[in-house]
C-alpha cells in the first residue's frame, strides 16, 4: 500500500526535472554504461572466453583490445572481467599509460594493489631492479592449482610501449608464456599499428590476439540508442511526468527536422560520445517552463556542436 502510494505521487515539476537531469547526466557522461554497443557480441564473447580460461581453467593469456574511443573498450573488459569467474571476482590490476608515465611508477601501483608493498619481513626494497624481482618471483612462485589468477589490464597500451626498454611489458608478457601463475594481460589502446611499437623481444612473448571494436551501427540503431539515452528508469518517482517524457521524446525522435540533425551526426560521426554530447546540451535547456526536449533545442545544440571553436575566438 505504501510502495503504491510512492510510485503514484505526483511531485513539483522543479523537483521532477532535477532528478531527471540528475539521472541523464549521469548516463551521458558515460557513468552508466550498456554490457556493449551493437555490433560486436562475437568480439565480447571471444573476450570473455579468454578471460574465462585464466579465471576458471588457470591459462594465462595476453590480448589487445583495439577501438576508436567511445567504443566500450574500457567497460568490455571491466564487464568482462566481472563475469569470468562466474561472479567471483579474480585479482584485477589496472594501470593507465597516462598515469603510469614510467615503467617504475607502473610497477609501484601494480605491486601496491597486489598488497605486496615492496617489505618482506625488515627488509624495504628501494630501487626498480629490487622492486620488478620481488614481483616476478611474488608472480612466479605459485602453480596453476592453487595461485590465484592474476588479471593485468593496461590501458592506453601504446603509452607502455614508449617506456625504456618495454621492461615492464617484457615480464609481464613472459609471466603469462610460463608455467607459473596464471596471468591475463589486456591491453586497451586505439592505435592500430601499436603492434609495430613493440621491441623484438617483447613481440616474441605476446600472443598476437586481437580484438578489433569496431561497431558500425545503422540509422536506426543510432537513433534507438538516443530514445533509449533520453529514457527514464521504470522507478521514477512520478509516474505521470515519466509517461509525459517518454511521449516528449516519441514525439521528438519522430520528427522530420530532428531526423536530419541526426543523420547529419550520423555521417558525421558514429562516436556516441558526440552523441551524449549533442543530447547533454539539449538537456541543459530543459526547465520548469520548457520541461520537454524540443526540436528546436536539438538544432541549436546541433550548431553548436559543429561550431569551430577557434573560429569562435578570433570573432572575439
Amino acid at each position: 500500500m505504501s510502495k503504491r502510494k510512492v510510485t503514484d505521487a505526483h511531485l513539483p515539476v522543479g523537483e521532477c526535472i532535477t532528478q531527471l537531469q540528475e539521472i541523464l547526466r549521469r548516463r551521458l557522461c558515460c557513468q552508466q554504461l550498456p554490457d556493449r554497443p551493437d555490433g560486436v557480441e562475437a568480439q565480447h564473447k571471444h573476450l570473455l572466453e579468454l578471460l574465462r580460461r585464466t579465471a576458471v581453467h588457470g591459462e594465462s593469456n595476453s590480448v589487445l583490445i583495439v577501438g576508436p574511443q567511445g567504443s566500450w573498450k574500457n567497460n568490455a573488459a571491466e564487464v568482462r572481467v566481472e563475469r569470468s569467474a562466474g561472479g567471483e571476482r579474480s585479482a584485477e590490476k589496472p594501470a593507465a599509460g597516462l598515469l603510469q608515465t614510467d615503467d617504475r611508477i607502473a610497477l609501484k601501483e601494480i605491486t601496491r594493489q597486489l598488497h605486496l608493498e615492496n617489505v618482506v619481513g625488515d627488509k624495504v626494497f628501494g630501487s626498480f631492479a629490487e622492486n620488478l624481482a620481488f614481483l616476478l618471483e611474488a608472480l612466479k612462485k605459485g602453480d596453476r592449482s592453487s595461485s590465484r589468477p592474476v588479471l593485468f589490464v593496461l590501458d592506453e597500451f601504446d603509452l607502455f610501449a614508449h617506456h625504456k626498454n618495454q621492461t615492464l611489458l617484457y615480464n609481464l608478457f613472459d609471466v603469462s608464456q610460463s608455467a607459473q601463475a596464471p596471468i591475463a594481460v589486456v591491453g586497451i589502446t586505439c592505435r592500430l599499428d601499436v603492434l609495430e611499437l613493440l621491441e623484438k623481444r617483447v613481440k616474441s612473448r605476446f600472443s598476437h590476439r586481437q580484438i578489433h571494436l569496431l561497431s558500425s551501427p545503422t540509422f536506426p540503431q543510432y537513433v534507438d540508442r538516443v530514445r533509449t539515452q533520453l529514457s527514464l528508469p521504470d522507478d521514477f518517482p512520478d509516474v505521470k511526468f515519466a509517461e509525459d517524457w517518454k511521449a516528449s521524446v516519441k514525439s521528438l525522435c519522430e520528427d522530420k527536422s530532428v531526423e536530419d540533425v541526426l543523420k547529419r551526426h550520423f555521417n558525421s560521426s558514429r562516436d556516441f560520445r558526440s552523441m551524449h554530447m549533442l543530447l547533454m546540451l539539449c538537456l541543459s535547456r530543459v526547465s520548469v517552463s520548457k520541461p520537454a526536449i524540443r526540436p528546436a533545442d536539438l538544432l541549436e545544440a546541433s550548431r553548436l556542436c559543429f561550431t569551430d571553436s577557434k573560429a569562435n575566438m578570433l570573432h572575439w
